[in-house]
């Protein structure tokens, strides 16, 4: 298997994954970022076999968590398992959950009660300002 073919299915991994349809899709009363660096957070935490990253659209309106495995960030080949994409609407975002293969269905498992409690968590205390 050659370099331009492994960098090929790194490419088309992950926009075949964000073609898909949602998962699962949710609204939360809190702000994009906040509830998007709380979930990174909390999914760093988990000990499991996967590269967790936090990636930011260029109009900050989408940030994307994706999961990808080890052995895969590895070899330069990015197979995502989970993408998360956070989508701002005011004080408000839109979740929405893609999940590939068995190790996507169990992150996916992972990731939602986070979000759930993420959201819980950031709308019992009044918010920071945003960073600048």
């Amino acid at each position: 298997m050659g370099l331009t073919c492994l960098l090929s299915a790194c490419v088309s991994s992950l926009a075949d994954l964000r073609q898909d349809k949602a998962d699962k899709v949710g609204d939360f009363p809190v702000n994009a970022v906040y509830l998007s660096s709380c979930v990174y957070q909390a999914m760093k935490g988990i000990v499991s076999p996967s590269d967790f990253r936090l990636k930011a659209h260029a109009d900050n309106l989408g940030l994307y968590i994706t999961v990808t495995r080890v052995a895969e960030v590895n070899t330069k080949r990015e197979r995502a398992a989970l993408d998360l994409r956070f989508l701002a609407h005011d004080q408000t975002t839109s979740v929405e959950l893609r999940e590939r293969g068995r190790d996507g269905w169990v992150r996916a498992g992972q990731a939602w009660p986070l979000i759930e409690r993420c959201s819980q968590q950031l709308t019992a205390r009044p918010a920071p300002p945003l960073p600048h």
